[in-house]
């Protein structure tokens, strides 16, 4: 496995991904919906932190904002509580579980 692609799974793998398989014919199982994606298409979705208008209205709901980016290797978006003391960081997939939990 070339280095890109083993940062590729560390990232996938550090947001909930869930693979399936070795090497370049590796599928993956989002955190948030449960499809499966080639690995090509998981990185981009990840990159892109799509979210359906559900997903956004829920993780507003139950006080969650983007927080400033931290600076970790996976380049990866990070929510933070409103009001939370002291902040803490979440990857996207951990504040939506989190969401759905109704955890405030």
């Amino acid at each position: 496995m070339s280095e890109q692609g083993a940062a590729e799974r560390r990232e996938l793998e550090s947001a909930g991904w869930e693979p399936k398989g070795e090497g370049p014919k590796t599928i993956w199982r989002s955190p948030d919906d449960g499809r499966w994606y080639a690995h090509y298409q998981a990185v981009e979705v990840q990159r892109k932190g799509e979210r359906g208008p559900e997903e956004e209205l829920l993780l507003d709901e139950r006080g969650f904002e983007r927080g400033t980016p931290d600076g970790t290797p996976d380049g990866g978006e990070r929510w933070v509580k409103r009001g939370e003391k002291p902040r803490r960081l979440y990857i996207r997939s951990k504040a939506l579980k989190m969401a759905r939990r109704g955890e405030l």
